[in-house]
Order: C-alpha cells, then sequence, then structure tokens
C-alpha cells in the first residue's frame, strides 16, 4: 500500500472554521484527521500540510516511523509551530489508515485500550452558547441567571463536570473577555479587580445551578499573564472552582500560581513539543497537563503522555474542534495510564452531527466502540456542503 494523494478540505463551523486533511491510498483505505485552529491559522496550516504531504506520497501509510522521520528531516530546523502542526495532521492520518488496514482502532497501535469509557466534561459552557448566537443559531445570553438556568441544564443532561471561559455581564448583555483576540491583539499585564469578581460571580451562578458534585472548570485562554495569574487563583481559591486553566510561556507564573489551597492548576494545549513540556515539568508548574493531539500528532503527544506520568501527573486531552477530533482525542486517552478527563463541545452548528459520527455520552463519559482507526465515519459531502465564507 503507498499514499497515493492528498487534501485539505474546510467546514464553516459558526464562529470557528474546522480543517480536515483527507489522506488516499492506491488501495482505496482513506485516513482522516484534523488540524483546525482559529480561521485566519487555519489557513496558514492548510498551506503547510498541502506541501508536506507531498513528501509522503508513494510511501508506505503503515510505517508512522518512517513518516515521521522523514517529516522531521524536513522541519528540524523550525520544528515547531505550523510545521509541527501540519506533520502532525498527515501522522495522525497515516494511523487512521493503518487501523482501517488492520481492522483495530488507533489505541491498540498505540498499545492497547485501558479503558473502554473516558469521563468528558461540557466544554465552553456558556462561551459556546454566546458564540452560536454570534452565529445566529441559539438564543444570547443576558445574565447570570441565564448562567444558572444553563448549569441546571449540565447537570440534567448527565454531566459531572463543565468548563466556562470569562464571560463578564454589562449593558444587559454577555460579554466575553478575550483581550488577545481583540483588534488590539493583546491582553493587559494587569487584570481588572473588578473583572476578578466578575469571574468570580460567574463561577457561583454556574454552582446555583449544578448544585454540588458538578465540578466547575475555568479556562482563561490566553487572556491573563505575569502575576496575575497566580493572584485570580488565589481569589478564585475561595468559590466553588475546581480548577483554573492558564496558558503562558512562562512556567514560573504557574509555580506561583500552585498551591493556594484547593485549585488545581492546568495549563499546555498549546504547548508544542516534549521539550517544552519538560522545562514546565521540571519546575512543577501544572496539576494537569494539557495535550493537543492535532497540534503535536499522535505519536509526539503519547511521549508527552509519558514523561508526564514519570512526574506523576495526568493528561486531559485538548479537544476544541469536531466530532472527528472528539474521536482522536478518545482513542490516545484510552490508551495512556495517566488519563484524567477530556473536554468536548456540546454547543454547536446545526449540520455538526452530520460531518462525522457523533461520539455516544452515557452518564457523563464517552463510550468507545471496536470500530477501526478513529472509530468513526466522515461524511465527506456534508463537509463540502458547509463551506467557510473565505477562500482557502
Amino acid at each position: 500500500m503507498r499514499i497515493a494523494r492528498a487534501e485539505t478540505l474546510h467546514c464553516a463551523a459558526g464562529t470557528r472554521v474546522w480543517a480536515f486533511l483527507k489522506l488516499e491510498t492506491d488501495e482505496g483505505v482513506t485516513g482522516w484527521a484534523e488540524f483546525t485552529d482559529g480561521a485566519y491559522s487555519s489557513r496558514g496550516t492548510h498551506e503547510v500540510v498541502t506541501r508536506y504531504a507531498q513528501l509522503v506520497v508513494g510511501q508506505d501509510p503503515m510505517n508512522t516511523n518512517r513518516l515521521e522521520a522523514i517529516l522531521r528531516s524536513a522541519t528540524h530546523e523550525a520544528e515547531e509551530g505550523l510545521n509541527r502542526r501540519a506533520t502532525a495532521a498527515i501522522l495522525n492520518a497515516s494511523l487512521d489508515i493503518r487501523g482501517k488496514a488492520l481492522g483495530v482502532p488507533v489505541s491498540a497501535l498505540l498499545g492497547g485500550r485501558l479503558r473502554d469509557r473516558l469521563p468528558v466534561y461540557w466544554s465552553h459552557c456558556g462561551l459556546g452558547r454566546v458564540r452560536m448566537s454570534q452565529a445566529g443559531v441559539h438564543p444570547p445570553i443576558r445574565s447570570l441567571d441565564d448562567i444558572t438556568a444553563l448549569g441546571r441544564e449540565v447537570r440534567e443532561r448527565g454531566f459531572t463536570a463543565l468548563k466556562t471561559n470569562v464571560i463578564l455581564f454589562e449593558n444587559g448583555g454577555a460579554k466575553l473577555y478575550l483581550p488577545l483576540w481583540d483588534p488590539y491583539g493583546e491582553p493587559s499585564l494587569e487584570l481588572a479587580d473588578a473583572t476578578i469578581e466578575g469571574v468570580a460571580e460567574l463561577v457561583e451562578a454556574f454552582r446555583e445551578g449544578t448544585g454540588e458534585g458538578i465540578r466547575i472548570f475555568l479556562d482563561t485562554v490566553w487572556t491573563v499573564k505575569g502575576e496575575a495569574i497566580p493572584r485570580l487563583a488565589r481569589r478564585l481559591a475561595q468559590t466553588s472552582l475546581d480548577w483554573l486553566e492558564a496558558d503562558t510561556n512562562d512556567p514560573e507564573q504557574l509555580f506561583a500560581a500552585r498551591g493556594n489551597g484547593k485549585l488545581k492548576i492546568v495549563s499546555g494545549e498549546a504547548l508544542s513539543g516534549v521539550r517544552d513540556y519538560r522545562r514546565f515539568f521540571e519546575r512543577r508548574a501544572m496539576d494537569i497537563v494539557k495535550v493537543d493531539v492535532a497540534w503535536n500528532g499522535t505519536p509526539e503527544a503519547k511521549r508527552i503522555a509519558d514523561l508526564a506520568a514519570g512526574y506523576d501527573l495526568n493528561v486531559s486531552p485538548h479537544n476544541p474542534m469536531s466530532h472527528l477530533m472528539t474521536h482522536m482525542s478518545a482513542q490516545f486517552g484510552a490508551a495512556i495510564p495517566n488519563f484524567s478527563i477530556f473536554e468536548i463541545d456540546v454547543d454547536g452548528v446545526p449540520w455538526r452531527d452530520e460531518l462525522v459520527t457523533p461520539p455516544v455520552i452515557e452518564d457523563g463519559a464517552m463510550v468507545l466502540t471496536d470500530a477501526p482507526g478513529w472509530g468513526c465515519e466522515v461524511n465527506e459531502e456534508a463537509i463540502r456542503a458547509h463551506p467557510p465564507t473565505f477562500a482557502v
């Protein structure tokens, strides 16, 4: 069997664009991978994926080590960033081919499955509703009372945990605190006290709705940095929050946020490669490790998880994408001993379930099947039926 051709596809997803790689072989076995990022960076990754995929055309897709060596040779002088994400997409698609050709799930290729059910949490809880209202497919959230109602919905739908983002309320509506994505592109070094108190109110509004027994997480999504990370942690340790997720290139600020008496400090989703993670592990900068399988590639993600295990750290796969990435993350999580919990997006565009086989969620956990590859089917026609508004 040889890799015959590669194609990238994009699909509109409201305020996001899902990006996919289709890797075909000369024997009719097709592998899929997702490499979604923000709309603009997905365009850049698309170009890099397309070019590097040509390096593996004619190669044996069953030999993942050889494919990785070829791609690493071509990228070693600038291995991180878009180069790693492009390499990851190609390697991930090859694993789907291997699994399908052998009739086994990808978790079997990683040494075998350790669990058939993986705990999940409702990710972007609140933020997803705001974004879908911006896309015109959901009523807007206007008050903390709406947050409390959403918390009740989380419990009623059987989830045992949720993760929200920094959502503030002013002038009769919800405002996402995402300064890194505003026209100026940079959060303030000093987080305002009013913002911190607004976050505390958000957490308690969720708790009022969920009641006890539902874990509440917060992801600050690169919007908090420097001394604001430990300052925010100290304040939120007084609330019902279970974990604080903060992204930073400085492990010292995460270390300063730990030991707050309660909160788990979670980070790592945007780190790239095992060497990048190692400096955070050596500093004991996090309690739970976020690993993105799409952006690191499953082989490198497995190496990161193995290193984390050496530091007695659990791993939570990062998954802000379509159902394909959910299945990819689940195969990874099923094969590592130090799996914790992983995220899924509950809110999304109406056509989401048409693109990829939806995951089966029971009692707050994803139930795996023995289907080969990633364990799902991709509907290429459905992807093409919802193109993004920009030209790729």
